[in-house]
């Protein structure tokens, strides 16, 4: 039997027979399938699956799809033995604890979005994949990320998956930058769709498996169980810009800027949330029109490139900024970038949802150039009053 994709001559250069590899695996069809190809292409596979979190030390039930669940490990078990690949559970628990979750809970408690797997990516996913790759004796750590990383650059650059509708290079954009070239992600050259097609046509049993849209270490999307009693869980008022109380909410950590569904509220048009005033536990709501903004500001800036300059534009193609992950991206009008990381980004078009703690990505075509995290929104020039 053929195999059922095309492989892509760029990947056929950077994987040839016998080159090692780790790649992490979750017990789903995207690192399934990336096993497929690595073996197809002759590479000598090892695979890991992290456990990042603990549910037995929660009095919760994790969702049979989450990553750190035991019935994913085993999925995982069960794949790695069909590929004939050694496999090995790696426990992260402690620094995903330190360095993910209790920011997590940190960020929330101040009325801010934090989006997680921008830190587990860049602070101890890959970081330890890369050291165990290298443990190892492995030439790349891959995952089933919808990316690229385009090994042809001077400094190997992170580029943006071919299917814009799985492309998941934003929360790739904050991993060190010279981790690069010790990463690959065998994925990045095809939809979903053709993924699972190819996942099927192979026999392998996890191809309609659904993919998980959670928080690994908050089960069923409620994250109630994380926080105590301060004031981002306390119910409070729903407020009009104006101050007129319009309702009441159950809690700050359970909105964002942006959020339309969930308010509870009945109004003659949709109501979208504002801003969350966590002095008053009011939550500030208004008219889609109302969040429209045309410049943004974020800190703690990386680069993802060599020599990016501290004021733009840049030469070449425009370059475009994506505020979350289903965000189809803003076209910059210029940045300036401090010395301290803090970055202030005008636009050349109204966007809105710039909620504070999301991440603030700018692209040049389909290069990802580096990111900061959202710190708040303006307006500027004639364009939004």
């Amino acid at each position: 039997m053929s195999f059922p994709l095309e492989i892509p001559e760029p990947l056929r250069r950077a994987l040839p027979p016998g080159t090692g590899v780790l790649l992490g695996i979750s017990g789903g069809v995207d690192s399934a399938l990336a096993l497929a190809v690595l073996q197809e292409l002759g590479c000598d596979v090892q695979c890991v699956t992290f456990k990042n979190f603990c549910y037995s030390e929660e009095d919760i039930q994790p969702d049979p799809q989450s990553c750190c669940s035991l019935d994913a490990i085993e999925d995982a078990r069960r794949l790695a033995r069909r590929f004939g690949a050694v496999h090995w559970v790696h426990s992260v628990v402690e620094p995903f604890r330190i360095k993910v979750i209790d920011p997590f809970i940190r960020d929330y408690s101040s009325a801010l979005t934090p989006n997680p797997c921008l830190d587990c990516n860049a602070d101890v996913r890959f970081p330890e994949f890369v050291r165990l790759a290298r443990r190892q004796g492995c030439r790349f750590a891959a995952t089933g990320h919808y990316a690229r990383i385009d090994h042809s650059l001077a400094a190997p650059g992170l580029l943006k998956g071919l299917d814009p509708a799985k492309d998941q290079s934003y929360f790739l954009h904050r991993v060190p930058a010279q981790l690069f070239g010790d990463l690959i992600f065998p994925l990045g050259w095809w939809p979903k769709t053709e993924v699972r097609r190819a996942a099927a046509e192979l026999g392998i049993e996890v191809a309609d498996k659904r993919d998980s849209q959670e928080i690994c270490f908050v089960p069923h999307g409620d994250r109630s169980f994380l926080f105590g009693d301060d004031q981002a869980t306390r119910p409070g008022e729903i407020v009009g810009r104006n101050g007129v109380v319009l309702g009441a909410h159950k809690g700050l950590i359970h909105y964002t800027v942006g959020q339309r569904k969930g308010l509870g509220i009945a109004a003659p048009e949709p109501l979208y949330v504002l801003s969350l005033d966590l002095e008053s536990s009011r939550l500030v709501v208004g008219k889609k029109q109302e969040l429209a903004v045309n410049g943004v500001l974020a800190v703690g800036f990386v680069a993802a490139v060599q020599d990016f300059p501290s004021t733009g534009p840049m030469p070449g193609k425009p370059v475009t900024a994506r505020l979350r992950h289903r965000h189809d991206g803003a076209r910059v009008s210029s940045w300036q970038l401090a010395q301290d990381g803090s970055l202030r980004v005008e636009l050349a078009e109204p966007v809105d949802g710039a909620a504070p703690g999301q991440g603030l990505v700018l692209y040049q075509d389909d290069l990802v150039l580096g990111g900061g995290r959202i710190s708040g929104s303006f307006c500027w020039g004639d364009g939004i009053q």
